[in-house]
């Protein structure tokens, strides 16, 4: 991975690194507030030598305390000096668990020893401290070696007692609260991390270029739950979902400069990934630059292009080919849009045979007599078998893909069973990728739950089922869209 790719990674999962961060700190901070209170009492004492009658002997002397303020200072958490202390005080625990609260410190470079024990209650911090130091004094004159008054030739004052603890040294209530913190961020960048390395959905550009050299020529931003591909290319013309769909179409004309692609087919690696839907999307925006455009619905298993535009779906592909109806009779006019549909028709118990019969082939090529531009919507590659009889009669073929749905091995599968039909794909189109509607060039959709009279009148109007009464004041709008559709 790139260093792109991490900040991508991490831009992504942004909420859930925060989130986790937050709740570790919490957790910890919590878990701080459960701990008892510690107390500290410090007492502190000097090593000195016991004789030192002129500067010679005080000088060696120097040199030899020097020389076991360290081992002194070790000897205070032994059980040498901590036993006594244990029976002393009638204490509920043994020397080994006394030293665990112990700190004995000789400061650089003198024979000072600072004594510590931490304590839950300030006083007994106290009344321990003292006790060791008492008991490590009476120590070192028992190991100190004699001189030759037979007397320890070293001793230890105390220089600072003990004293009485005011205020609790702990739990560190802040710093336990950062390391949870940063536990909690380390947390939820792996998981960021992880996510991206091992993640197997379809996302953005760099997942599909890692699948395929077949380029992207299409990013078809998700529009609201609430709305139709009809509403968000009439409603809402200068949304991004709209304005997405034209970038496709326009770059499927530069794609066929050098070539020549009219009849285009469009497919899926599986259901619900929105090939019908970017189908019309495609065929508006080609409709919107003055192109003459037909979309067959060629999924004759589950056809979906007359429910979603509320057109006929009785009459249709099937009806052609079984010799029940005449092209001209099939074709029907989304005057919304401005483009012709032929509708999948009634289902037949055999698709396969209608797809590959030479009628079909008919169809096609008096389609492209006619039009500049003819959509085909089949049915999902890896389901069926129908894409790969479709694309023999397609100039080139449309792979959708549904951001975060599609996985990159379906993909793949996709891309290779294609490749057998020796027809091109153009390219991929990455569907529902989800945008935020910023800028000054874009204007956001308007939620469809706001006015849902409007809604039921705009569709009348559309479809020319309006009844002729007064047009209320909120409805200028409404027709105003509708009659733009219509090129008045």
């Amino acid at each position: 991975m790139t260093l792109q790719d991490y900040v991508v990674a991490l831009r992504r999962h942004w909420l859930v690194i925060v989130t986790l961060t937050v709740v570790a700190a919490g957790i910890a901070f919590g878990y701080a507030r459960t701990l008892p209170p510690e107390y500290s009492s410090t007492a502190a004492v000097m090593v000195v030598p016991q004789h030192g009658d002129n500067t010679s002997e005080l000088v060696q002397g120097s040199n030899y305390v020097q020389s076991l303020v360290q081992t002194y200072t070790a000897l205070a958490s032994a059980p040498m000096v901590l036993t006594p202390v244990v029976k002393e005080l009638g204490l509920d625990e043994t020397p080994t668990q006394l030293a665990t609260r112990v700190t004995a410190v000789n400061t650089l470079n003198t024979v000072i020893i600072e004594i510590s024990v931490t304590d839950g209650d300030a006083r007994q911090a106290q009344v321990i401290a003292s006790s060791i130091t008492a008991s490590l004094v009476d120590a070192v004159g028992k190991v100190s070696p004699s001189d030759a008054q037979d007397q320890p030739a070293v001793r230890l004052d105390t220089i600072a007692p003990a004293r009485m603890p005011q205020a609790p040294i702990g739990p560190n209530t802040r710093l336990i609260a950062m390391i949870g913190a940063a536990i909690g961020l380390v947390l939820g960048i792996g998981y960021a991390l992880l996510r991206r390395v091992l993640g197997t959905r379809l996302n953005e550009r760099d997942d599909i270029a890692a699948v395929t050299d077949a380029p992207l020529i299409g990013e078809i931003v998700a529009w609201r739950r609430n709305y139709t591909i009809v509403s968000t290319m009439l409603r809402s013309r200068d949304s991004r979902s709209a304005e997405s769909f034209r970038g496709l179409a326009a770059n499927l004309k530069y794609v066929a400069v050098d070539r020549d692609l009219r009849v285009v087919m469009t497919t899926s690696s599986a259901p619900h990934e929105g090939k019908s839907s970017v189908s019309i999307g495609l065929a508006a925006g080609l409709a919107e630059s003055g192109h003459r455009v037909l979309v067959i619905d060629a999924d004759l298993r589950r056809s979906a292009i007359a429910t979603q535009l509320q057109l006929e779906e009785a009459v249709g592909v099937t009806s052609i080919l079984v010799g029940e109806a005449t092209f001209d009779e099939a074709v029907q006019h989304s005057v919304a849009l401005g483009i012709d549909i032929i509708a999948g028709g009634t289902p037949a118990p055999n698709p396969g045979q209608l797809l590959s019969s030479r009628r079909l082939r008919d169809l096609v090529e008096t389609a492209r007599e006619r039009y500049e531009y003819v959509i085909i919507d089949s049915a999902p590659a890896l389901i069926v078998s129908d894409a790969l009889l479709l694309a023999d009669l397609a100039d080139g073929v449309l792979v959708v893909a549904r951001s975060s749905t599609t996985r990159r091995k379906q993909l793949a599968a996709t891309l290779a069973s294609l490749k057998s039909t020796h027809k091109e794909v153009v390219g991929v189109v990455l569907n529902a990728v989800k945008r935020k509607e910023r800028g000054p060039y874009y204007i956001p959709e308007t939620a469809a739950r706001r006015r849902p009279k409007l809604q039921r009148r705009a569709k009348a109007i559309i479809t020319g089922t309006a009844e002729a009464h007064p047009v209320e004041e909120e409805e200028v709008g409404v027709r105003a869209a509708a009659s733009a559709a219509r090129g008045v």
